[in-house]
């Protein structure tokens, strides 16, 4: 399915984002993710492709095979189309109220239903994308009790893209929040938030978590962080904090209001890259505003 809507604003220069991969399942969360995708593609003259993917456990899984036990193999063929006719019916419902937003807002958009495994299906896609959006939790999340939905997790963790994790609720961003370490995840945070700050005119808070054993190293690497800040002509603060890494991020994107926090996936605290850093992970938890996680 493919739609399209004129784009009124224009194009100066290419964007940070140019092309951006909305993965939506109708849930609340990524109806908050749907409209956090459309604001920054407006902002940033970008396109936008909402992708649903109807898992194929939820065809050939294994309750289904167990009803076909119960039922027999001619009255499960008969409901199998029965099925499809209605996962077709409900990617349409909701690709289309995610359309509606882009042509509310002149946003150029395509809407995409894809048949397949979850994660293969958006590794294919976010090839063509600049950046992901998802929600926070998925469809499941009133039933799990998680925090962090589990879907979500796997394709932050198997992304190689830029991914904007949003939960319950999305403000316009005026106010941006950097955690800062010094590694090279981080310094890719910095660079990225700091030129998002540049485009949407936002104030910058910088934020590096330290011990009291490490406060002078700390300080040098938040003051560096400042000065890039200030190379830019950006209303930007400096803030050092003492504790844990995410509790401090957490805490200050609190203290300064902030509508977004921007951070590397991984910190100093990484041992594989197949696994999403503690810090990483608790933040994406426990946050109240969007997260954008960089890829180094």
């Amino acid at each position: 399915m493919y739609l399209e809507a004129e784009n009124d604003n224009p194009k100066e220069e290419a964007t940070m984002y140019q092309n951006i991969l909305l993965c939506t399942d109708g849930s609340p969360a990524a109806n908050v993710a749907a409209d956090a995708a459309v604001w920054f593609a407006q902002k940033l003259a970008a396109r936008l492709r909402a992708l649903y993917v109807t898992d194929l456990r939820v065809l050939e899984g294994p309750w289904l095979a167990d009803l076909a036990g119960a039922i027999g193999a001619q009255p499960y063929a008969a409901l199998v189309p029965q099925l499809q006719t209605i996962q077709r019916e409900k990617a349409a419902a909701i690709l289309d109220a995610v359309g509606k937003k882009c042509e509310t807002h002149a946003v150029p958009f395509e809407l995409v239903h894809e048949t397949g495994n979850l994660i293969p299906t958006l590794l294919q896609h976010e090839r063509a994308a600049d950046i992901i959006v998802l929600g926070q939790r998925g469809e499941h999340a009133p039933w799990s009790g998680q925090m962090l939905g589990s879907s979500v997790e796997r394709m932050v963790r198997a992304s190689v893209k830029p991914a904007l994790i949003t939960p319950d609720s999305f403000h316009p961003v005026q106010r941006i929040l950097i955690a800062y370490d010094g590694s090279r995840g981080a310094q890719k945070a910095l660079h990225d938030g700091l030129e998002l700050a540049e485009k949407l005119r936002a104030e910058v808070f910088l934020m590096t978590a330290c011990q009291r054993d490490t406060e002078e190293s700390a300080s040098t690497l938040l003051h560096e962080a400042l000065q890039q800040a200030t190379d830019r002509h950006l209303n930007a603060h400096a803030q050092l904090a003492h504790g844990d890494a995410e509790t401090q991020i957490l805490h200050w994107a609190t203290q300064t209001q902030s509508d977004l926090i921007v951070m590397g996936a991984y910190g100093h605290t990484r041992i594989r890259e197949f696994f999403l850093g503690s810090t990483t992970h608790h933040v994406l938890r426990k946050t109240t505003i969007p997260v954008l996680l960089t890829r180094a």
